[in-house]
């Protein structure tokens, strides 16, 4: 069966740990912490999914001022279904959902700078970062 893109404004908290549990940013988010993992859903928009017979397979969490900007917080596939163009799909709903007058920002794993730039986003090596120090 095909994957489907969707938009997916509801995503639960067992779907989007059983993604980024199965990638690289495993031990980057607070996976144990339920309720925070619940308020970084509440507060993004908007959040698109690749489904395959109903199980998640990936997803991209968003958050979006509606008029100039989007920035991807999580562009995130489970391992054992990599390489099989979902990233790219993830991206181009995105692009879809938020349409051509915002662009599309987010901070990239080290490791996976080149999909990124294989998927013709631009580096910008000019971007800050300051840490949270509540890690939970």
């Amino acid at each position: 069966m095909a994957v489907v893109y969707a938009l997916e404004p509801d995503l639960g908290v067992d779907d989007y740990v059983a993604v980024l549990a199965e990638t690289i940013m495993r031990n980057k988010r607070p996976l144990a912490n339920r309720q925070r993992i619940a308020r970084m859903l509440a507060g993004a928009e908007p959040i698109v999914t690749a489904r395959e017979n109903g199980e998640i397979l990936g997803l991209a969490r968003c958050i979006s001022d509606g008029a100039w900007v989007c920035y991807c917080a999580e562009l995130a596939v489970k391992e054992s279904a990599q390489g099989r163009g979902i990233g790219r799909g993830l991206l181009a709903k995105c692009y879809e959902i938020i349409g051509p007058g915002q662009s599309l920002i987010l901070m990239s794993e080290p490791s996976a700078t080149g999909f990124y730039e294989g998927a013709g986003m631009e580096r910008h090596p000019d971007a800050f970062f300051h840490m949270r120090s509540d890690r939970s």
